[in-house]
């Protein structure tokens, strides 16, 4: 499709492939456009680009307020030295233990092995909506207690550990409101959701088993593989993401935005 000098087209499960060069200044409408497809579709996909820290922060600040944590350089990368950089991240959306989970992230893949690494995505709302009734009963007006797993956790189901280690902690409801579109989300995750409240823990932990087999499954999901010049802008409430381990696939760095309010720990030590 082509909109106002902007050419997309859909992915599947969802998401869209912008082919534009972002480089380039963005008119009024194009810029309004812009973040209207993000909203609608969860993912924009731009192949082939090369642009700045400061060009992608131009871009995410036209959702909302660039967020830049206290120690973090801005750059994913493999050779950090830190071990949780290579580790398996399991499903997750950034913050989602907090009260103010972040609206946007922004990857740009700047010096990486073309094919060697992907990031998984999926999305939460249409997830909720093929969720089997009777899963959706159980959870629906539940709360959750959601953590910050320890860094040498975040390979793990937080869930199957009967008292987790985490780093900070919160209560959330099972199903979230998405503030930028108006759709429900199904708030639980791999990596966050360590118990359902009002349950034992056996149970819960069963509940969250069933709910991830279902909500995880490959017709769910886009897996992107990076390669040099890719760009993903994500919506961080519609979609959860997780990646693979990171021990083999050479260097991979990721420039990466945030646009939110509020600063929390990164999961990945910087």
């Amino acid at each position: 499709m082509s909109e106002i000098g902007l050419q997309w087209r859909p992915l599947q499960p969802f998401g869209i492939e912008l082919d534009c060069d972002l480089s380039a200044p963005l008119g009024r409408q194009q810029a309004d456009r812009f973040i209207e497809l993000l909203w609608a579709h969860g993912l924009i996909l731009a192949r082939g680009q090369g642009i700045s820290m400061a060009r992608q922060r131009e871009l995410c600040a036209l959702a909302g307020p660039i967020l830049i944590r206290t120690g973090e350089s801005g750059y994913l990368s493999t050779q950090s030295g830190v071990a949780a950089s290579l580790s398996e991240l399991r499903w997750h959306s950034d913050a989602a233990y907090t009260d103010a989970p972040f609206d946007l992230i922004a990857l740009h893949a700047v010096d990486v092995v073309d094919g060697a690494s992907s990031t998984c995505f999926m999305n939460a709302a249409d997830a909720l909506m093929s969720l089997p009734p009777e899963l959706r009963h159980r959870i629906e007006g539940k709360q959750v207690e959601m953590i910050s797993p320890s860094y040498d956790s975040i390979a793990l189901r937080s869930c199957d550990r009967r008292d987790p280690v985490a780093q900070k902690r919160g209560v959330q409801p099972t199903l979230y409101r998405n503030p930028h579109t108006g759709r429900d989300c199904i708030w639980v995750n791999e990596l966050q959701a360590a118990r359902i409240l009002g349950m034992e823990w056996e149970e819960s932990r069963d509940l969250l088993h069933a709910i991830f087999d279902h909500i995880y499954q490959s017709a769910h999901v886009l897996e992107h593989r990076w390669r040099n010049g890719d760009v993903i802008f994500w919506d961080n409430i519609a979609l959860q993401h997780m990646r693979g381990p990171l021990d083999d696939c050479g260097k991979r760095v990721l420039q990466r935005v945030i646009v939110g309010t509020e600063g929390v720990a990164p999961h990945i030590q910087p």
